[in-house]
């Protein structure tokens, strides 16, 4: 029972085939684990997550994934969700924790910590960043532990550029040469 998928009225759902693009709805939340769950293969991952955040953005869920190893060399890997999040996509450069994209129903979200030298940084380059989508948002974060805790929505294409900025303060702590190539 430990990891199990499904709930025994989840098994029953499970015989339903959707007629309609509502009825495919439901039935894709209804079937959405509900506790913490470890898929067991990168295909049922993939499944999983296509379920989660449904057709258009289990795409872009795709592409930020590649735009992330493309940019940063990063290899991800999947984990287990928590009381809020669905499901977890987790980036690691070197052995070391780089960012994770969290799933919950339609949504994804980028997240990673700034530690007192990222933070230093931003407010150094602070005014270049938008201030509703960047900004504020790392005005509001939690700071834990000393490290502050971003959490960003990645459908603004304005602020796309801008987050991906922010996470390479995270190599250039940890890589130096790696940020010179983000940087040309």
């Amino acid at each position: 029972m430990r990891n199990e998928r499904y709930t025994e009225e989840q098994k029953l759902l499970l015989k339903f085939k959707p007629e309609t693009e509502e009825e495919e709805y439901v039935l894709r939340r209804a079937l959405i684990p509900r506790k913490q769950y470890l898929p067991q293969s990168e295909e049922e991952a993939g499944e999983l997550a296509l379920m989660i955040l449904g057709k258009r953005e289990y795409q872009r869920f795709c592409d930020v994934c590649a735009d992330i190893g493309a940019r940063f060399g990063a290899k991800g890997s999947w984990s287990a969700g928590d009381k809020r999040w669905k499901l977890f996509y987790r980036f690691e450069i070197g052995g070391k924790s780089f960012c994770r994209l969290a799933l919950y129903l339609d949504v994804f979200e980028i997240q990673f910590s700034f530690g007192e030298k990222e933070m230093r940084r931003f407010e150094t380059e602070r005014e270049t960043y938008a201030r509703l989508g960047v900004q504020w948002t790392y005005d509001l974060a939690e700071v834990k532990n000393g490290r502050k805790r971003l959490s960003f929505d990645l459908r603004n294409s304005e602020t796309y550029e801008q987050i991906f900025r922010l996470l390479s303060y995270r190599i250039d702590k940890e890589n130096p040469s790696k940020a010179n190539k983000i940087a040309d």
